[in-house]
């Protein structure tokens, strides 16, 4: 008898402590979803908001020194529509500034891959002004003249032992890692290639 109390007790226990388990989840679960309701509803009342005061602007092209995003709209935390690579080149297709007081560039990101999602917006304090001190440090997009030479092999201890092509076209690219006095370029359609870096061409500084 005493053994089956023993073994009620223990079980009742359990219950006891699965029970409140479960329910500490459950309210941790109500109350992630609660917090994800506010943001929602506040992303939302951003957007209904939105004030863009839009201004002319003198930089065409700017250079983005880390990875940042852009977005649908000139609103922090947005839905991210691409992603953009650190040092790289984009264009500047317009400026506005918002309700937040920062002022945001509305701008054309390179991709290799497919156009969609390819303009958005970004803060203009992601990006700052192209120079010559700077245009080194570009990875994308560099360009290739038409008859320049490549090696298509893809480890560069492997450029000894292949010829080399030509170019049948201009290419632009962007730039995966260097070796010695050459790059490797990642180009439209997944096409990659070792070129000497004297033939790359940079952006050219407004």
């Amino acid at each position: 008898m005493r053994k089956l109390l023993a073994l009620i007790f223990i079980l009742m226990n359990v219950f006891l402590i699965t029970g409140c388990s479960n329910q500490a989840n459950l309210n941790s679960k109500i109350q992630s979803l609660e917090n994800e309701n506010t943001e929602l509803r506040s992303k939302i009342a951003q957007v209904n908001t939105l004030s863009i005061a839009y201004q002319s602007y003198e930089d065409k092209q700017r250079f983005v020194p880390k990875a940042s995003q852009i977005t649908a709209l000139p609103i922090q935390d947005l839905k991210i529509l691409r992603p953009i690579e650190a040092n790289t080149v984009i264009q500047v297709l317009d400026a506005a500034q918002c309700q937040d007081q920062q002022l945001w560039l509305y701008v054309a990101v390179p991709v290799h891959d497919t156009p969609i999602n390819s303009k958005g917006w970004m803060p203009e304090s992601e990006t700052v002004k192209l120079s010559k001190d700077n245009i080194k440090l570009i990875q994308g997009d560099v360009f290739l003249k038409e008859g320049t030479p490549i090696y298509e092999v893809e480890q560069f201890n492997e450029i000894k032992s292949v010829a080399s092509t030509n170019l049948t076209h201009d290419v632009r690219g962007r730039i995966n890692q260097r070796q010695e006095t050459f790059a490797y370029l990642d180009s439209p359609g997944g096409w990659y290639f070792w070129v000497e870096e004297k033939y790359l061409i940079f952006p050219k500084v407004d």
